[in-house]
């Protein structure tokens, strides 16, 4: 049981809910919003308070060489759960900032998207099999509920391996 004072003031209430609600601060609220009873608490629906989606462990900046594979993830915490795309920012000819939506028409991206690890939290990957140069590039993880939306981004970077004409060993049964 928690007791408020309701002439303390919300800064000086320790107790407070899920959601991050001083109890004290929600009973102030109450008792001095104007309804038709002053003082009472009305709840307006079950389970968690809604909030909007908040980044948890955002994508990292990758490197690699063409060829090999990536990936970039994202985990997101809201309620309602969230949905989560993938976009690639890229530019027009014109100079101005252009947001792809993934995996578009890309044969060698694969977006997946899945509920957890947690209650009320959505983790996606974008996986690149074969990194090409023009994947490089920034990438946003983006996500939106009813309440609001959050976005954080990724680097992919990108090394050309055909730049580099390394002489080529034999290999152990090749003819000489």
């Amino acid at each position: 049981m928690v007791h408020c004072d309701l002439n303390m003031d919300p800064e000086s209430c320790k107790a407070s809910f899920d959601c991050g609600l001083h109890i004290c601060a929600l009973r102030l609220r109450a008792r001095h919003a104007p309804r038709p009873h002053p003082g009472h608490l009305h709840k307006a629906r079950d389970g968690p308070c809604e909030f909007a989606p908040v980044v948890i462990i955002p994508p990292r900046s990758v490197h690699n060489v063409t060829g090999a594979q990536v990936y970039l993830s994202c985990e997101v915490r809201a309620v309602p759960t969230p949905v989560i795309t993938w976009r690639k920012v890229t530019q027009s000819p014109e100079g101005t900032r252009v947001l792809e939506d993934l995996p578009g028409d890309h044969v060698n991206i694969a977006v997946q998207v899945r509920g957890g690890p947690s209650d009320h939290e959505a983790t996606a990957w974008i996986l690149i099999n074969p990194l090409r140069k023009e994947d490089e590039g920034v990438y946003l993880c983006h996500s939106a509920n009813a309440v609001g939306e959050a976005e954080t981004q990724g680097t992919v970077t990108v090394i050309d391996l055909s730049k580099y004409n390394a002489p080529r060993l034999p290999a152990p049964d090749d003819r000489m």
